[in-house]
């Protein structure tokens, strides 16, 4: 099996902070390669590695490695970055067997999302609740990504696992039953914000002025009422 991508690496003997600087200043990246009969320490030429991980694909197919004069296919299995400059700052790798199926994450992509249904027709807007899945497959058959066609999604509806369509020899590792279907992406029309116009100052001093003159005349009025009405005599025996 022959795979797109292909790094050189050797071997690294030298271990320690000092050496990993050395390494870094020489554009050499630490790595490590897991699953094989022993685990195994390379130093990965920095820029093959920094122009082919610039391609999403790069993170969820088989990689050529070759190791000095031998060769060992991988997959990728965890990366490290400088969390300021993001570059790449360690890496390692699964070593895979052409023959064994794996599980590996592989990414979907959304298509026909201008013409969806419940966007173009009802204002709605798609909301990707997932944007991969694990996957267990020979790591031949694994996928670039899946597809997922959302436009006949219509407004406050959901596309599950269980609607899409898998390419030939891939496995859903988790949510492919209808017992626990795991939706993917979904439309739903954005609730508006209503904002209310803020009163102003004076208009509200005013308002309680008003309030409260009328209230005086009001209690005037009941007053004067009162004063008006006859008062009951008391009969002398």
């Amino acid at each position: 099996m022959t795979s797109q991508y292909t790094l050189s690496a050797t071997k690294r003997d030298n271990f320690g902070k000092r050496a990993s600087k050395r390494y870094r200043r020489d554009n050499m990246v630490p790595g490590e390669i897991y699953g094989a009969k022993e685990n195994q320490s390379i130093l990965i030429n920095g820029f093959e590695l920094s122009k082919q991980s610039k391609d999403p694909q790069f993170y969820s197919n088989v990689i050529d490695l070759s190791i000095d004069k031998s060769k060992v296919e991988v997959i990728l299995k965890d990366v490290q970055r400088d969390p300021q400059k993001s570059y790449i700052t360690h890496i390692d790798f699964l070593a895979v067997d052409k023959d064994k199926k794996i599980h590996v994450n592989v990414p979907f992509k959304f298509i026909n999302e201008e013409i969806c249904k419940g966007v173009k027709l009802s204002g709605g807007i798609l909301s990707h609740i997932i944007t991969e899945i694990e996957v267990n497959c020979l790591p031949k058959d694994i996928p670039e990504n899946i597809e997922v066609n959302v436009a006949e999604l219509d407004l406050n509806q959901s596309l599950h696992l269980t609607e899409i369509t898998l390419p030939e020899g891939i496995e859903l590792l988790h949510g492919g039953d209808k017992d626990h279907d795991t939706a993917i992406v979904k439309c739903y029309k954005p609730i508006e914000e209503v904002i209310e116009e803020p009163v102003a100052e004076g208009e509200a001093e005013g308002d309680a002025e008003a309030e409260g003159e009328e209230g005086a005349k009001a209690s005037d009025a009941e007053e004067s009422k009162e004063s008006k009405e006859p008062k009951e005599e008391t009969k002398k025996d």
